[in-house]
């Protein structure tokens, strides 16, 4: 294929035959993020499902899926409707798509072997049904089959694909398409791509409305959404980044190399636990329940919620009992004797263990679900060998990097969201000196809209109070506007060389912990504002009030790491002070008198108050 183009292009470019002009014709106008600069005419996306020439689009706003065989149960729940009722006069096909083709192999194989499963089949009639379809050579037939993939005697009904495939598919008959990864689906161009596999329409169909279904992890809807809506050309967008103006407000910022080290530690055996004194601490369990998704339509906005009827694996009471028995029996023979755990924990003791633990949590059939049965599992954990070693992973600093304030990635806002109060631009004059004619536009019109709340546009007549290296800040909930009012009044500018706001990822992640039930979970976050006051920073994180009273978990979680994450800063470097806050309106007067007076170093907020307790 890749010749083929550069022979073409050849042709092309060869003055012998002296074309005047070249044009071209694309429906992925994108490198990455970036519109092609050269498009003469644009036929959008939204344009060409209103005009029924591209299948509607609806996509996972909120799931509660939380395995990959609950999410294969309603992706299959989808493709039976599509088959069965919704879409009968054509074979349906569902897509897959990975970011590359050994993660393509992995969900091949655990597609089939829940097929197989699901359906009551071998592995050999699952593997009839799949059709996975990369660059590598041992998939150059599959890829030829797509030619005739849609007709109702080919057996394929599930596509596995790799997002950055550069064959060219027709085909029609993709109802559901399901990126399994969020780097399958994470720019304009992989969009684009995607959609293209499932928006056409088939001859049968010419006239009505059918749609595509995108299958995504719902923590990515909200990114999702833009890209889509920007590749649909839903809404327009302003967009925020980095400018160079007259005065310079740019600065350096701090930040960790983090390693992450694999530690092994051995201890001695400890004195065994004696087992059967109190039933394990089990949970509620039940073999099948109806779980949510909710669906968003693209365009409208109209969403609607699907319960599915997910059935867990369950395993009986028999099934778990050999195994833990058969563990005993393993480290017996490994120790040679020095342990006798499978004499001491006879198979019959076990069951009745295992029963009692069940009827504790009022269940008295003879079925054990897969949480169940790890805890089980991890009961009898402490029963060690005789040698002991525990592995774990130690993070620590390494490094300083440096981050200035010019690499700070874009963001951008909805009309949409500013016409409902969601988001306020500031700008100033330099917000105007743009050559980018379609912006200059919309920030007029956003300026000059009447019917727009009075929150939606805040323009800083002096822009020498507007300190900050962003051609407009995007302020996106009540608390983030009222700070940035602060910090553009004359008497609060006066005492600050420059600040920036972040953006939500992928700018200063700090990663942070805490827990959830009893489930530990790790994430990262971005503080909101960095203030650039001498050699000193204040980063600021911005809450609510209610969390003064009521804190989160989550957000004690990023106090605590965000704290020891900027002392380690100021330990490893010497440039800059760090000051870390988080801080809600109530917390803002005090804090910029503080700012003023030169007092800040000793500042506490209410906020800061409330989330500084010990988690461990």
């Amino acid at each position: 294929m890749s010749q083929s183009l550069k022979k073409w292009k050849e042709f092309l470019l060869d003055p012998t035959f002296g074309f005047r002009f070249l044009v071209g014709f694309s429906g992925t106008c994108y490198i990455d993020n970036e519109y092609f600069t050269d498009v003469i005419y644009r036929y959008s996306l939204s344009e060409a499902v209103e005009q029924g020439f591209a299948k509607s689009i609806e996509y996972v706003r909120e799931d509660t899926s939380d395995s990959q065989d609950e999410k294969f149960q309603k992706i299959y729940d989808n493709h039976l409707q599509h088959k069965n009722y919704q879409y009968r006069k054509v074979k349906p096909l569902t897509i897959l798509v990975t970011k590359d083709i050994a993660d393509c192999k992995r969900l091949t194989e655990d597609l089939i072997a829940f097929l197989a499963d699901k359906e009551g089949i071998s592995k050999e009639e699952a593997e009839k049904k799949v059709l996975i379809v990369t660059s590598a050579n041992e998939h150059q037939a599959n890829t030829r089959e797509l030619a005739h993939v849609d007709r109702k005697d080919n057996p394929r009904e599930w596509i596995t694909s790799v997002s950055m495939l550069t064959e060219g598919w027709d085909v029609q008959n993709v109802f559901q398409i399901v990126p399994h990864e969020e780097r399958a689906f994470n720019s304009k161009l992989l969009i684009a791509q995607v959609l293209g596999r499932g928006l056409r329409v088939p001859d049968a169909y010419k006239g009505e409305k059918p749609e595509v279904i995108v299958f995504n992890h719902d923590a990515w809807s909200s990114r999702i959404k833009h890209l889509v809506d920007e590749v649909m050309e839903v809404e327009k967008r302003v967009v925020s980044y980095p400018i160079e103006k007259s005065a310079n407000y740019h600065f350096i910022l701090h930040h960790l190399d983090y390693t992450k080290t694999q530690v092994i530690e051995e201890y001695p055996q400890t004195k065994e636990y004696e087992f059967g004194k109190d039933p394990i601490k089990l949970i509620s369990q039940a073999p099948a329940l109806e779980r949510e998704t909710t669906y968003e339509r693209v365009v409208s906005g109209d969403h609607r919620t699907k319960k599915t009827l997910v059935k867990y694996r369950m395993s009986t009471i028999e099934e778990v009992a050999e195994a833990i028995h058969y563990r005993f029996a393993s480290i017996d023979l490994e120790n040679e004797g020095e342990t006798n755990y499978a004499d001491k924990y006879s198979l019959d003791w076990l069951k009745r263990l295992i029963k009692e633990s069940l009827l504790r949590v009022g269940e008295n059939e003879n079925q054990i679900s897969e949480e169940n049965r790890q805890r089980l599992y991890a009961a009898f954990g402490t029963l060690h060998r005789s040698t002991n070693q525990r592995v774990r992973y130690k993070i620590t600093p390494a490094a300083i990097k440096k981050i200035n304030t010019t690499e700070r990635p874009q963001n951008s806002a909805g009309v949409g969201s500013i016409r409902k109060g969601f988001v306020t631009v500031f700008a100033d004059e330099h917000s105007l000196e743009t050559n980018d004619e379609e912006a200059l536009k919309l920030l007029n019109e956003i300026r000059d809209d009447e019917t727009l709340p009075r929150s939606a546009f805040d323009f800083v007549n002096n822009s020498y109070l507007f300190k900050t290296p962003l051609n407009v800040v995007l302020a996106d909930h009540k608390p983030e506007r009222e700070f940035v009012r602060h910090l553009i009044k004359p008497e609060n500018s006066k005492a600050i060389e420059a600040w920036i706001k972040s953006v939500d990822q992928k700018f200063y992640d700090i990663e942070y912990s805490w827990r959830k039930g009893e489930h530990p979970i790790r994430g990262y976050f971005n503080p909101d504002f960095f203030i650039k006051k001498g050699d000193d920073i204040l980063v600021i994180e911005i809450k609510g009030d209610e969390e003064i009273q009521d804190p989160s978990l989550e957000n004690k979680g990023k106090y605590r790491d965000g704290k020891k994450h900027f002392e380690t800063v100021n330990k490893q470097q010497s440039e800059s002070h760090y000051f870390f806050h988080f801080l809600a309106p109530k917390d803002y007067d005090l804090f910029f008198r503080s700012l003023r007076d030169g007092n800040y170093a000793t500042f506490v907020s209410r906020l800061d108050d409330a989330l500084d307790i010990n988690l461990e």
